[in-house]
């Protein structure tokens, strides 16, 4: 569950930190705000985690300047006129400016996709205690009595899906939306 005042204090902390010459009295700050609502100073929890999805595509060809790079789908750099009817909706080369192809992104992203739900369903079951791989798939417990777990759990990957289907309403990227709504809509059939 989120909660406003831990987030607000980790977004704080993690700002200050770039000041190095605070150093001291932010260590101190930090422990006194935690403790403050209860959490514990070296948790998990006081760890700042970024809020903004990131995927990355690696090695995005650029057809002009045969340049390759690894390009953040979820990130679309400022454009010179930064108001909302001339936002920028594709990506650019960062060597020579021109936008990269759109249909072979769309063809790697359902690509990924696909892999992505193969590994998902021929995934290992493990025990959670000793991690050995399950003999017996039928049983919900190990020969130690010990749930079995998977090892990409569903919740995952439906959110890598739910991040490409943003970036595919954002891009129009229609065939990959379709392709995940698909999918998308298999899961929740699962769960219901």
């Amino acid at each position: 569950t989120m909660r406003p005042a831990l987030e607000f204090i980790n977004s704080i902390i993690v700002v200050l930190q770039l000041d190095r010459d605070v150093e001291k009295e932010l260590n101190v700050l930090k422990k006194s705000l935690l403790s403050q609502i209860g959490v514990a100073e070296y948790s998990d929890l006081a760890v700042w985690k970024n809020p903004c999805p990131k995927f990355m595509l690696s090695d995005v060809f650029c057809a002009e300047c045969q340049e390759s790079h690894d390009v953040n789908l979820c990130y679309l750099p400022p454009t010179e006129d930064d108001d909302e009817a001339t936002a920028q909706t594709s990506w650019f080369c960062e060597e020579c400016g021109i936008p990269y192809d759109a249909d072979d992104i769309q063809d790697r992203l359902v690509a990924h996709v696909n892999r992505k739900l193969m590994r998902y369903q021929l995934q290992d079951i493990r025990c959670s205690k000793t991690q050995q791989v399950a003999t017996n798939s039928m049983s919900k417990v190990s020969q130690c009595s010990a749930p079995m777990k998977l090892d990409m759990t569903q919740q995952q990957t439906m959110d890598e899906f739910f991040v490409l289907q943003g970036i595919a309403r954002k891009h129009g990227l229609d065939e990959l939306l379709l392709h995940i709504d698909n999918i998308l809509g298999g899961f929740h059939a699962v769960r219901t």
